[in-house]
């Protein structure tokens, strides 16, 4: 696993980030239903039949109050990308879950299968507009084979739309995280980590892993072409960004240059090819320049991009 991944997966790590999901941004009424002080960790390595090892996010336990050995499973699944099959992803990874459990005994033999909620957080910049259930991937169904669709529907939090509602909870974990991804800019992430700093001041394993997220995914992707020192206390690294603000307001200036080109982009052509999203990940503000004056005549993607 890569240090980004690893980053988030650490931050997920923690029940006081799962609880401020749940407590303060995603309602339901069945949350009243669940023991959120026994919050449990499981392991989310999956074997396939062909004992190809794949890895998933975490995986967690949640005693219900309404009786024993009745357990709701949140499945967080991090995205950073629009995936197309993801429903299908899901699908794959709740089978082989619900597979691992019974290989542990987790499932007492005859016993029916928990209840599983699959999440995916997603943290990119364009709002997510993939199906979210397994069964809209289908196409061209026979009146007489519709009841025998598979049904899967995972719960989408999109963090830019949520933080650009301006709707979120000021002092919450879950919350600081995804204003900190969808920052504005320098001044914006130096009050956010303050912030993160006072509100985990009781528990330094969430200090630590903000730390981690911020020294291996936010630098990297704002500061790409600063040389980072190895710093994983969260004020040290407020203080060390005073010292490149110049070249943090570049970088979210082409941030928001890549962002409308795209939105531009999908608006015109629809969804977008890998191909072309990794050139505008990769593009210079010459390029996104040219192609936002090349689209406004443009019959075809071939044409923006000169293909």
């Amino acid at each position: 696993m890569n240090k980004y991944d690893a980053s988030y997966r650490l931050l997920f790590s923690n029940p006081a980030i799962v609880r401020g999901l749940f407590q303060g941004i995603v309602r339901a009424p069945w949350q009243d239903l669940v023991n959120w002080d026994q919050l449990e960790p499981l392991p989310a390595d999956y074997i396939s039949d062909k004992l190809r090892q794949r890895q998933g996010d975490i995986v967690w336990r949640l005693p219900r109050l309404d009786g024993p050995d009745v357990f709701l499973l949140l499945m967080i699944e991090h995205q950073s990308t629009i995936d197309f099959y993801m429903a299908l992803r899901i699908l794959t990874y709740l089978g082989l879950l619900y597979e691992a459990l019974l290989a542990r005994k987790l499932i007492k033999p005859g016993e029916p299968l928990p209840m599983v909620l699959p999440i995916v957080i997603y943290s990119g910049v364009p709002r997510w507009n993939a199906t979210l259930n397994v069964s809209d991937l289908i196409r061209a169904i026979p009146q007489g084979l519709r009841r025998f669709l598979p049904q899967l529907q995972y719960l989408l939090v999109d963090e830019g739309a949520l933080v650009a509602s301006g709707k979120l909870p000021q002092n919450n974990l879950a919350a600081l995280l995804f204003r900190l991804e969808h920052n504005r800019g320098l001044h914006d992430v130096e009050d956010l980590i303050q912030k993160v700093y006072n509100y985990s001041e009781a528990d330094p394993f969430v200090r630590r892993a903000f730390a981690s997220w911020t020294r291996y995914v936010l630098l990297p992707r704002s500061l790409p072409d600063v040389d980072m020192p190895q710093i994983d206390d969260l004020l040290e690294i407020k203080n060390m960004l005073a010292e490149h603000s110049r070249s943090w307001t570049h970088q979210w200036k082409m941030e928001g240059q890549t962002s409308i080109v795209h939105n531009q982009l999908i608006r015109k052509f629809g969804p977008l090819p890998e191909s072309v999203r990794q050139r505008l990940e990769t593009a210079t503000p010459e390029d996104l320049q040219k192609w936002s004056l090349a689209l406004l005549e443009a019959c075809s993607l071939d044409e923006v991009f000169g293909g």
